[in-house]
């Protein structure tokens, strides 16, 4: 049911859009682009975060490990 409704939905823009004379078609063409250019296909940042929190998983111990040998070089010299 949904797509019939926008499938006639579309049909009755589209017959609009048909209407206008070429000048304001190609203003619409370039509002509809303005308006794709604001809706970003790009992820917001918590799910980036989220997504790639597991990567950095283990560093902590990692700079623990390299903080210990720095502090042992220091005891060293």
């Amino acid at each position: 049911m949904r797509t019939v409704n926008r499938d006639a939905k579309q049909r009755t823009h589209t017959e609009k859009l048909k209407r206008l004379p070429e000048e304001h078609q190609h203003e619409v063409a370039d509002f509809i682009d303005f308006l794709l250019s604001r809706t970003s296909d790009t992820p917001d940042a918590a799910r980036v975060l989220h997504e790639t929190a597991g990567m950095w998983k283990g560093e902590a111990e990692g700079i623990a490990y390299e903080n210990a040998l720095r502090e042992q070089w220091k005891q060293r010299r």
